[in-house]
């Protein structure tokens, strides 16, 4: 019942916009000189139009029939549409002129014949009762300005020849600023002549009613366009069932928007007690981040202390290192010195172990010579005087006591420690070995002076005196 009452609402209202609108055609006679001429800004379509209008032929003699012509002095046929479609063009491209074979119109009947173009896409579009026939690249520029708008001729370079002449009727010829959707041209097509264009207003520049109102030449009347109410009906249906699935659609949808909203309720409790859990953590969350700066502001001060402690260091062990450097160098040349010493000690213990070998040769009794004593320290590189030579003689009558003792190593010991002079001096008491010393009174203790004695005046002086 419901969509009954709709339907009558929605009849009603078109009836009654019908019975408001007087719906004019134009007829054009099929002379030469009827025709209407005018001249129209055409800046609105510059880079882009939409061109629709309801076409009937009735004159069928002519080759070319034109029932519109933009004319410019620079391109003839800038807009050019024919009723037969030998001529469908824009921009002067006669790209579009090859898809005539559609036109299959007869005469008498009424047509939807729209054209398209856009300057952005290159395209121009041919649909022919709200269906796309063609379609064409143009070239890149825009429509030429400061032209004239012809109906029912080509220009007047053409007007005395009645091969283009259109001779028929046309209705609702608008021009729009914008490119029409496929969607809205077929709407416009299956509107029939009684479709509305209010929706359109705004992009409907050159309007029929406008055309209407210009002055005509020869005969050029109005006629009644008569609405097929049948398919206005049939279109009405149509349009009744898509708002009534729309509306089914529509409580559908809601049902399932009530669901879902309910569904939504639930999860906003949910998330409600998630959100109050989530705001509690966020307190303690913010309470530990308070504390955690502090902390940090603590680690970084300590961190500052320390990166100080850290160059203090830095320095003082850059001043060990240099001290160590000085150390290590000290140390090399300490150990150099060592090594030098123990080279020195090495060569002494050399000679010492020499020494002592030769003392331990020296002590035995037939190695000694009375001159050894002309060796030690108190004559050897000395200079022999007198005092050095009563200082032996002296010595010697100490030993005038010792006549009939047992010379034993205790004895020759005590004489080195505390007398230093040689045992075989001790045996040798004869004065007069020491009275050739007298001579060298003055003369300097040699090496070669001793040796000089013993070679010549000794071979073994004990043995010399055993001999004695």
């Amino acid at each position: 019942m419901l969509l009954f009452f709709l339907a009558l609402i929605f009849v009603s209202s078109v009836k009654a916009d019908d019975d408001e609108k007087k719906y004019s055609a134009l007829s054009f006679g099929s002379s030469t000189s009827d025709y209407i001429e005018f001249n129209f800004d055409m800046a609105p379509f510059r880079n882009s139009f939409s061109l629709c209008s309801w076409v009937k032929k009735v004159y069928t003699s002519s080759a070319y029939p034109t029932f519109f012509n933009y004319y410019h002095s620079s391109s003839a046929g800038e807009i050019w549409m024919t009723s037969n479609g030998v001529y469908t063009r824009v921009l002067n491209d006669g790209g579009l002129d090859s898809y005539r074979s559609s036109f299959s119109h007869p005469a008498g009947t009424w047509f939807s014949q729209c054209v398209t173009w856009s300057r952005s896409s290159r395209t121009s579009k041919l649909y022919l009762d709200g269906k796309l026939v063609g379609t064409h690249q143009t070239s890149d520029r825009e429509l030429y300005m400061g032209g004239k708008l012809m109906f029912n001729r080509l220009s007047t370079s053409y007007s005395s020849s009645s091969s283009f002449v259109f001779g028929g009727q046309l209705y609702q010829f608008n021009m729009f600023s914008e490119v029409l959707s496929a969607g809205d041209i077929k709407k416009i097509a299956e509107g029939g002549l009684c479709s509305d264009m209010e929706e359109y207003e705004e992009i409907r520049v050159l309007r029929w009613e406008d055309i209407l109102a210009r002055s005509r030449s020869g005969s050029v009347r109005e006629v009644a366009a008569t609405c097929d109410w049948k398919k206005m009906f049939r279109v009405s249906q149509a349009r009744l069932a898509e708002v009534i699935g729309q509306l089914n659609k529509t409580e559908a949808n809601r049902k399932s928007l009530s669901v879902q909203l309910n569904e939504t309720k639930v999860d906003l409790e949910a998330t409600k007690g998630k959100l109050e859990a989530a705001e509690d953590k966020l307190e303690a969350t913010e309470a530990e981040l308070e504390a955690t700066e502090g902390k940090l502001e603590a680690v970084s001060t300590y961190l500052n202390q320390t990166e100080d402690t850290l160059n203090s260091t830095r320095e003082e062990l850059e001043t060990v290192r240099g001290d160590l450097t000085s150390t290590k160098g000290l140390l090399d040349t300490k150990t150099a010195e060592q090594k030098k010493t123990a080279e020195q000690l090495d060569t002494c213990s050399g000679t010492l172990a020499n020494t002592r070998s030769e003392l331990e040769g020296a002590r035995k009794f037939e190695n000694i010579t009375r001159w050894d004593v002309l060796y030690t320290e108190p004559y050897f590189h000395k200079v022999f005087t007198e005092e050095l030579y009563e200082q032996l003689t002296s010595s010697w009558d100490m030993l005038r006591k010792l006549v009939g003792v047992n010379v034993t190593d205790g004895v020759v010991d005590h004489f080195r420690q505390y007398h230093t002079e040689s045992v075989c001096d001790i045996i040798d008491h004869l004065s007069s070995s020491w009275d050739m010393l007298r001579q060298f009174v003055g003369v300097e203790m040699t090496e070669g002076l001793v040796d000089h004695f013993e070679d010549t005046h000794t071979g073994s002086e004990c043995e010399n005196q055993t001999e004695s």
